[in-house]
């Protein structure tokens, strides 16, 4: 009868030991701060000027961005986008700490308080002006 006793408090831990090994804990992943969801490399896709929209396979440019994070919210930026037939300098800088903001599915970039360019999803957009006064829109797709 002692052994039976014995048994049912072994089989009782045993049990217990199952169901306290066997559960997964809830663990939620903090969200991503800004400069983390922003970070990585963006190569060119399209160059829009004039009202036409270039994509990258049928321009002479190439190159791409790459966002790298600082701060919580703050990112560098290495910039090389140059011509494929001449590999002159088209988009060629490094910028430190440009500041994020989130604006619902829009994250702003801004450089000496000026917004320098939008990521949105996948794409980071940049708007911007040539040596000879053309406006233009560069997007690059991570």
């Amino acid at each position: 009868m002692k052994n039976l006793f014995n048994l049912k408090h072994l089989a009782a831990l045993l049990l217990l030991c199952i169901t306290i090994t066997s559960c997964e804990k809830d663990k939620d992943e903090p969200a991503p701060d800004l400069a983390t969801k922003v970070s990585g490399t963006y190569t060119f896709s399209e160059l829009e000027f004039d009202g036409q929209t270039v994509p990258a396979d049928k321009s002479d440019l190439k190159g791409n961005i790459k966002i790298t994070r600082k701060t919580e919210t703050t990112v560098d930026a290495e910039l090389d986008i140059r011509s494929k037939s001449t590999g002159d300098d088209f988009m060629v800088y490094d910028v430190n700490d440009i500041k994020l903001s989130e604006d619902g599915s829009t994250i702003d970039l801004v450089y000496d308080g000026e917004r320098v360019a939008q990521i949105k999803g996948k794409k980071i957009i940049i708007n911007a002006t040539d040596d000879v006064g053309t406006d233009f829109t560069l997007t690059a797709t991570r």
